[in-house]
């Protein structure tokens, strides 16, 4: 990957989280309430407060979940906008439900490029195909289903993955990085046309 392509992909990464961040925090009459049969994720009794260099401040109705193993960030509340591929497009990954980034004490985005992170989505609320994750080819080597991430200035990385739902519902998502795992639950709605 070019420096150039590298640069663009992490500016493209920060919109994206900071446009997903943003919109779910905003309350909006499109969004409808999560089903009671649907336990989403909320923020843990006990905050967990990743160390330094991480331990920086979350936006408004955002938490760290995780530990120090491996952890990701999440706003409330847990509801994605889901919209359906395009006829003739259902094998491409676009649109995005999601991107998620995951973090882990000691990554280094330098030394693994294709962090051994693996993203894995199952419905609960009824049967479902799986669900699909984005994947980031390199040169000379097997597509991975994880990107590495550089976050700020600073040079902290996170891994980046892309997810795509492949249908409405209840959801509970894994990340796996050689055998510590964490899962959280989302709702998953479908975009409403803007004139309804």
């Amino acid at each position: 990957m070019s420096a150039l392509q590298f640069i663009l992909l992490m500016a493209l990464a920060t919109v994206t989280e900071s446009g997903q961040q943003a919109s779910s925090q905003q309350a909006s009459p499109e969004i409808e309430s999560v089903p009671a049969s649907c336990a989403v994720t909320r923020p843990p009794a006990k905050a967990f407060v990743p160390p330094a260099p991480y331990n920086c401040e979350m936006p408004e109705k955002c938490f760290w979940l995780g530990t120090e193993k491996l952890w990701t960030d999440q706003c409330e509340p847990m509801i994605w906008q889901w919209a359906p591929h395009q006829p003739g497009h259902e094998q491409e990954v676009h649109p995005l439900t999601a991107k998620t980034f995951w973090y882990r004490v000691d990554y280094s985005w330098r030394a693994e490029p294709q962090p051994k992170l693996t993203i894995t989505g199952r419905r609960l609320d009824g049967p479902a195909p799986p669900l699909m994750v984005m994947t980031w080819p390199r040169r000379n080597a097997a597509p991975a289903q994880a990107t590495n991430a550089i976050i700020d200035y600073s040079g902290r990385g996170a891994m980046l993955t892309g997810v795509y739902v492949p249908v409405p519902g209840c959801w509970e998502i894994t990340g796996d990085y050689e055998g510590d795992r964490l899962s959280f639950v989302v709702w998953v709605e479908p975009v409403k046309p803007a004139n309804q």
